[in-house]
């Protein structure tokens, strides 16, 4: 993979610490950067091209913008990476591989990926892996470790890499009603196939919208990292609204799901 990273100037400050999203159906990851680039009034410094992948162009007020932009806030030594468009599964690797030698090279202290899963307790818990080393540090902060599992996919990639490097680095999870409502429909056998799971999260998170509920939890938890002091008051309002949208779908999740796959069914044509 071909990764140009141009920036027109990073700082070097000791605090600085990478956030980024690492892509997960409920989004939770990439509207908390979002909300962080918003409410910390984040500079934008600069972006990331990437050759392999297809010419897309995000458009902001009219400007054309590379889809993977690079923020910054002098005030919280955060860097921000904000993605448009998500990076294909094939190629994530490679392109985390790129970011944390850029990161490196900038003497960035700490790294974090967010993302989130299905509950596993009742509690509003933000879970996290991270180097043997840093588990201590990252208790005292409020997190809860994850106790064992076997991490792949995206942050499996996130993971290894950061094993793999001289910088620190933490994935930190927040628990996803959007994530927990589906894990209850596959637990109940309703789900017939993995097509199924896809077009039950397509409907719902087009009626609901992205997990704001985890999202606050990982904007939080960034803050912790930080030590800086974040107003969450609109997130917080939406993440309310989200709790009550989700209930209220969750009954409707368990219908049968032949009904909703035919509803979203695109008819062939012939």
């Amino acid at each position: 993979m071909h990764l140009e990273v141009k920036v027109s100037g990073l700082p070097r400050d000791k605090r600085n610490m990478l956030v980024m999203a690492c892509p997960e159906p409920s989004l939770a990851g990439v509207v908390a950067v979002e909300y962080l680039i918003d409410a910390l009034a984040m500079e934008e410094i600069g972006a990331i091209r990437i050759t392999e992948m297809p010419p897309v162009v995000a458009v902001v007020n009219g400007a054309a913008k590379l889809p993977h932009r690079i923020f910054y806030s002098r005030q919280a030594g955060i860097v921000a990476i904000r993605q448009h468009v998500p990076i294909p599964p094939q190629l994530y690797a490679e392109f985390i591989n790129r970011v944390l030698s850029w990161a490196e090279e900038n003497r960035v202290k700490l790294v974090v990926c967010l993302s989130a899963m299905p509950a596993v307790g009742e509690t509003d818990a933000v879970y996290f892996a991270t180097e043997e080393e840093l588990v201590e540090k990252f208790k005292q902060y409020g997190f809860e470790p994850i106790k064992e599992a076997t991490v792949s996919g995206l942050e499996g990639a996130y993971l290894d890499a950061v094993l793999g490097r001289n910088i620190d680095g933490a994935l930190l999870i927040a628990e996803s009603r959007l994530l927990t409502a589906i894990k209850r429909l596959v637990d109940s056998g309703k789900v017939a196939s993995h097509r199924d799971v896809l077009v039950i999260l397509s409907d719902l998170v087009g009626r609901v919208g992205p997990d704001a509920v985890a999202a606050l939890r990982l904007v939080n938890a960034v803050a912790k990292l930080a030590e800086v002091q974040i107003d969450t008051t609109k997130l917080q309002e939406h993440a309310s609204k989200y709790a009550f949208l989700v209930e209220k779908n969750v009954e409707a999740m368990f219908k049968p799901v032949e009904t909703v796959a035919q509803r979203r069914e695109i008819p062939t044509v012939f």
